[in-house]
């Protein structure tokens, strides 16, 4: 059956099949939980899974991302939330040198598998630092896919 939704809709609803399908599963970025997100992609999830799988950070993109790769490592699959995508390359290095490259490091016996979600684009009225689209940066990186 196929039902129409908006793109907001559509990542909520990914992530609480997600989460409600591998409890290994978490969410974690800046105002994710109680809040529900910069624009309400979380809404809901703090209440149906707590403090342990929807966890608020401070404002640092880099421990975001580091927090993200080293739960990777241990066996869970965390979905690192940027604010803006502006900001991500504020986690640059551990996306592209970290992130991107310890499949290869450990000749394929580590896997790091994070979903890093960065809304970017216009129409939020953020001005310079609200509506960049830096997804280039990563097309071409070995070891991530965009």
């Amino acid at each position: 059956m196929t039902k129409e939704l908006s793109y907001l809709d559509a990542i909520r609803e990914a992530l609480l099949e997600e989460m409600q399908r591998d409890p290994k599963v978490f969410v974690l970025g800046e105002d994710v939980g109680v809040y529900g997100g910069a624009f309400g992609a979380t809404q809901g999830l703090y209440e149906a899974f707590g403090e342990m799988r929807v966890v608020d950070t401070p404002i640092s993109e880099s421990a975001i991302v580091g927090i993200s790769i080293g739960a990777a490592l241990r066996g869970y699959r965390p979905v690192a939330e940027m604010q803006f995508a502006d900001f991500i390359s504020c986690g640059f290095d551990q996306i592209v040198n970290q992130a991107a490259t310890l499949r290869y490091r450990y000749g394929g016996r580590a896997s790091v598998p994070i979903v890093v979600r960065a809304p970017s684009g216009g129409n939020v009225g953020g001005g310079l630092y609200h509506s960049q689209n830096p997804e280039a940066w990563f097309v071409h990186r070995a070891g991530l896919k965009v």
